[in-house]
């Protein structure tokens, strides 16, 4: 197998894992959300000056709740956003492989995900990262993760 294949299977197993395999299950429980811990990856010290137009400080911190917990980003992009060779990218950096790193193109890539066709490193991104986070709670993740640019 190459390391190429090996890497793609690993990344869909993960993935799968993260979705529950598929299998839809019934329960009226709210899901538990994994409590924040210490060693997330925290905000660059951005002024808000520089934070694009709507976002706030509290979706910067709510992205970053959802960024390790229900958004499940930090399966692929590591527990300080710097990645996990051979499934998600560093997001801590300058470079954009997807988008030009704006606020409004995370949000949309977040959104609709990056087919493995699109991606420039060949592993997909589910739509919302495979989660079932809202349509806000992306804006909250993009806000987030825009604050994290080195």
């Amino acid at each position: 197998m190459t390391v190429r294949t090996l890497a793609s299977l690993t990344a869909l197993t993960i993935v799968f894992a993260a979705c529950g395999g598929g299998e839809q299950q019934q329960t009226d429980a709210t899901p538990e959300i994994p409590a924040p811990t210490t060693e997330m990856a925290t905000p660059a010290a951005m002024p808000t000056s520089q934070m694009p137009a709507g976002v706030t400080a509290e979706m910067v911190a709510e992205g970053n709740t959802l960024f390790h917990g229900a958004g499940i980003c930090m399966t692929c992009h590591g527990q300080d956003a710097k990645g996990v060779p051979g499934l998600g990218v560093n997001l801590t950096d300058q470079e954009w492989l997807h988008s030009d790193g704006s606020y409004e193109a995370i949000v949309n890539q977040i959104m609709k995900g990056v087919t493995a066709t699109e991606s420039k490193t060949g592993v997909a991104m589910p739509a919302k990262g495979g989660s079932a986070i809202t349509d806000e709670q992306v804006k909250a993740v993009a806000a987030y993760v825009y604050s994290l640019r080195g």
